[in-house]
């Protein structure tokens, strides 16, 4: 998957959470065992819902080129453990 994003306005229904979820289950269906994703480090919002999302998060310098990091996230799926 390239990009989960959600409208401004539809932030905070649980839209983006039940998103994930659906794509983490076809992952799983698929044989997935982790999840991976990235962001901009600043990008506040994106990280502080990765994390709610039971993701951990590093900062990877030099990520997207020299100078430029990236705020990744790593999520292991094991099965039958619902999302928070």
């Amino acid at each position: 998957m390239h990009l989960i994003a959600t409208r401004d306005d539809a932030r905070g229904t649980g839209l983006g959470r039940r998103l994930y979820a659906a794509f983490a289950e076809v992952a799983e269906r698929h044989g997935a065992r982790q999840l991976r994703a990235i962001t901009s480090i600043k990008n506040t919002g994106s990280i502080a819902f990765h994390r709610s999302l039971g993701f951990d998060t590093k900062t990877v310098d030099d990520y997207n080129g020299p100078g430029r990091a990236m705020a990744v996230f790593h999520r292991v799926l094991p099965l039958n453990v619902s999302w928070p």
